[in-house]
């Protein structure tokens, strides 16, 4: 049997969004087929998208890419162009983007919601913007795309360092945005054995209580920094995180290569969504 997560780790580079509460989603197979020809309406109306080629859009459902039973199922969407001369057909995968939820734990208020909070996209975001544009449309959803904090980047890389695998002298990256003073580079990038960074996580899980845990990591990463570099990246805001099985950047870019770091990312994402929608909700309980 396939492994439903493999439409994910067996790819490369994922653009995350937000997505909110979608409404008159359905996942029979006549709306499918309806959802698919209005995306593929909205392509074609774009010339700068549809010059030259002939334009699919396909919509499959995908029970299985779900954490839980109580998740809605899964969907896929895929556009691909189809190139024809006198010898051959020729058909191209340009957008391809997948919406799941993974056992978020948030209340429903209407049965008639469907709720899959993330969207993985890849492919060309000209394409991309115009099919988060029709979703929008057609569901009366946002579809925001994430950008990650320091503390969000942090969350990920312990949550991941929990379920990685990787030998202790494979490598750890982290990626620094460099003062605008240093002129001849906007990034910087320090690497440290896995089994450093591990040793330091465990010895602060070990000795503080879990909502330290963060801070006490990062503070002797810094100490450690210091003294093999001597660098001071207090002031340097953390722009991405890189281990041998798994990249987050802070623009919302993500790369995960097994299940279990595809858990640990989503797990992460779930805190911070909900995060988000309970101070949401707050703010409107206080209107």
């Amino acid at each position: 049997m396939v492994d439903p997560l493999a439409v994910i780790y067996n790819e490369g580079y994922w653009r995350v969004c937000n997505v909110s509460p979608m409404y008159r989603c359905h996942f029979s197979e006549i709306n499918i087929k309806r959802y698919s020809s209005k995306i593929r309406q909205d392509l074609a109306s774009d010339a700068g998208i549809s010059s030259g080629s002939l334009l699919q859009v396909s919509i499959e459902n995908l029970p299985l890419l779900k954490y839980s039973h109580e998740d809605p199922n899964g969907l896929q969407i895929t556009v691909t162009t189809c190139h024809k001369n006198r010898f051959q057909t020729t058909n191209k995968e340009v957008y391809v983007a997948i919406l799941l939820g993974w056992g978020h734990g948030l209340p429903l208020s209407n049965q008639f919601i469907t709720f899959l909070p993330y969207m993985l996209e890849r492919g060309e975001k000209r394409v991309g913007e115009t099919v988060k544009n029709s979703l929008q449309l057609m569901f009366d959803c946002n579809i925001t795309p994430f950008c990650f904090t320091q503390v969000d980047l942090l969350r990920f890389l312990f949550e991941i360092l929990e379920n990685d695998t990787s030998k202790s002298t494979d490598s750890l990256s982290l990626g620094y945005k460099l003062s605008p003073q240093v002129n001849f580079s906007d990034k910087g990038t320090l690497t440290f054995d896995i089994g450093d960074i591990r040793t330091i996580w465990n010895r602060v899980k070990e000795y503080y209580d879990k909502h330290e845990q963060l801070f006490y990591a990062y503070n002797h990463i810094k100490t450690q920094i210091n003294h093999a570099f001597q660098l001071d990246v207090t002031v340097l805001p953390l722009r991405e995180i890189a281990l041998p099985k798994a990249e987050v950047k802070s623009t919302g870019v993500v790369k995960m290569k097994t299940p279990e770091i595809i858990n640990a990312v989503f797990t992460v994402l779930n805190k911070i969504y909900v995060v988000d929608w309970l101070q949401h909700e707050l703010l409107l309980n206080n209107l």
